[in-house]
């Protein structure tokens, strides 16, 4: 069942439209509503729906404006209808320019409805079938595919040697590779282990930025990786990630489109040449690894999971790895696993001090990054004479086991601190910004130091609410406020509490409050 976005201003239109078609006779969901372009937008931020029928002439936020901040802002292949007046044809012909598929012209009829879902239906069972193909997919790609290119862009991350800039940049024109710019980062996109054209989806990718040249795409065995190109500056790093975090988000709709499903991709750090691509390739790996940590999130930036220090940090050996990420980030089960493959097959009393050692070294190192001490673990008990009894191997590794769940437990409770105190933090922002019309969820997430995706997910579950629901209640309340104690002008507490037209205001009072502004001052001037 494909799923639909209804905007029409009309309440009683839209209602009837609503009741009166069989939507899921077409294979269609009983469509969301929204009454203006603002308010869809607000419902697309929460689910992108593979259909959107919008009016053109809407309060606040026309049909052609919501459209086009759905194209550039949200996904460029989401299936959009518009409904038309006989007099709006110029504004129909406007978005044919954005890619709308289909328009109805007003007044709608049901008969009208059924046709356009029939025909849309048709669309979106034609695209889905466009990726099922895949031997005719991999015969195009395997006689297209460049394979000097491809092993140069494998080089690129993995190096067989440290290439220099010069060799570099040689090497991309000879490719016709737009590998020149100042900032760098590496982006990896894990493909499913079930039965999937890795061709499919580098095809989908492909199309969606072949109008780029700042984006090189290809595969490395079951991952499909993006090289992002800036010329900005180093300090504009931040823009450069949140560039591209958007584009990253647009690319995951297209996979819901398509496949009907998202796919992990992580995000590596920031890297100044072509030279440290390998740096940017191997934090996107990591960040790509917390995925089984954050399975909620599927975009995955490096620079929200671990720090610059820990980055740079060298991860020698699988069993390492793996304890680092569950003392850091699993629970105390998942620790006592990742101890036990430490001490496995050691006899020798040697092999077990040189063991306890080097996970101890591990530990301490865990504890020094939250400002811990590995020597108070124990709860008061003496760490050293701890260490003289653990001369056999079982008490070696309970006694690290113990010290290592320890510091799980010690991380755990630093890592709900730092997330509670990003998100007190953003809410002390707005309660301190909430006049300001251009704020938005980019600005909060820049000034938190976190990517918008991260802090919108972990807002969320934090309070309870998405960003804007936060902000919108926030402004009301301090509106409300107003209205009760102030004698301003409705349009004046409009532009106090951020509200950049009084009549969106006075539409979002209402819906939320229930009542109009001057209706609401009204009765509480009568309980005074």
């Amino acid at each position: 069942m494909y799923s639909i976005l209804f905007v029409d201003d009309e309440d009683e239109a839209r209602k009837a439209i609503k009741e009166f078609t069989p939507w899921s006779d077409y294979g269609f969901e009983t469509p969301r509503e929204a009454s203006n372009g603002r308010e869809a937008l607000e419902m697309i931020d929460d689910n992108l729906p593979d259909v959107i029928i919008t009016d053109i002439r809407m309060p606040y936020m026309d049909g052609i404006e919501f459209i086009e901040k759905v194209r550039t802002e949200y996904s460029s292949s989401v299936d959009v209808i518009i409904l038309s007046g006989y007099d709006e044809f110029t504004f129909a012909q406007t978005a044919m320019r954005l890619n709308v598929a289909d328009y109805v012209l007003k007044p709608v009829s049901i008969e009208s409805m059924k046709e356009v879902l029939k025909r849309t239906k048709e669309r979106l069972d034609q695209d889905r079938a466009k990726v099922s193909d895949m031997a005719k997919l991999e015969a195009f790609y395997n006689s297209t595919i460049d394979l000097y290119r491809e092993k140069f862009l494998v080089s690129l991350i993995f190096p067989a040697r440290k290439s220099e800039d010069s060799f570099i940049s040689e090497k991309a024109k000879e490719y016709n590779l737009p590998l020149s710019g100042n900032l760098f980062a590496v982006s990896v996109i894990d493909l499913p282990q079930e039965t999937l054209s890795s061709v499919a989806v580098r095809e989908v990718i492909e199309d969606a930025v072949k109008k780029r040249n700042d984006i090189i795409c290809f595969q490395y065995e079951s991952q499909i990786v993006l090289i992002f190109i800036s010329d900005m500056e180093k300090s504009f790093s931040t823009l450069f990630s949140r560039q591209i975090f958007r584009t990253l988000s647009m690319m995951q709709s297209e996979f819901i489109h398509y496949f009907s499903r998202s796919f992990y991709i992580g995000l590596g750090e920031i890297v100044t040449s072509a030279a440290m691509l390998p740096d940017s390739y191997k934090s996107a790996m990591i960040a790509l690894n917390y995925s089984s940590i954050y399975p909620e999130q599927h975009i995955i930036d490096i620079r929200d999971v671990e720090s610059s220090e820990s980055i740079s940090k060298s991860h020698t050996g699988e069993n390492r790895s793996e304890l680092v990420m569950a003392i850091k980030f699993g629970n105390a089960e998942d620790t006592e696993k990742a101890v036990h493959p430490f001490f496995q097959g050691i006899t020798e009393t040697e092999n077990i001090q040189n063991t306890v050692l080097s996970v101890l070294t591990i530990i301490s190192e865990i504890c020094s990054s939250y400002g811990k001490n590995i020597a108070t673990l124990l709860d008061g008990e003496d760490l050293f004479l701890a260490l003289s009894h653990a001369n056999t191997l079982s008490r070696a590794e309970s006694l690290v086991t113990k010290l290592a769940i320890a510091a799980n437990k010690a991380a755990s409770g630093i890592r709900e601190n730092s997330r509670i105190q990003f998100v007190e933090n953003a809410k002390r922002i707005i309660k301190e910004k909430y006049s300001d019309p251009l704020l938005g969820l980019d600005q909060i997430a820049e000034e938190t130091s976190v990517s918008p995706a991260y802090f919108s997910t972990t807002f969320k579950k934090e309070t309870g609410l998405s960003f804007v629901q936060y902000l919108t209640n926030i402004r009301l309340e301090k509106a409300k406020e107003m209205l009760r104690n102030s004698d301003a002008k409705t349009y004046e507490i409009a532009e106090m509490t951020g509200f950049s037209e009084p009549n969106y205001f006075s539409f979002t009072f209402k819906k939320n409050v229930g009542v109009s502004p001057s209706q609401y001052r009204g009765v509480e001037v009568r309980k005074k």
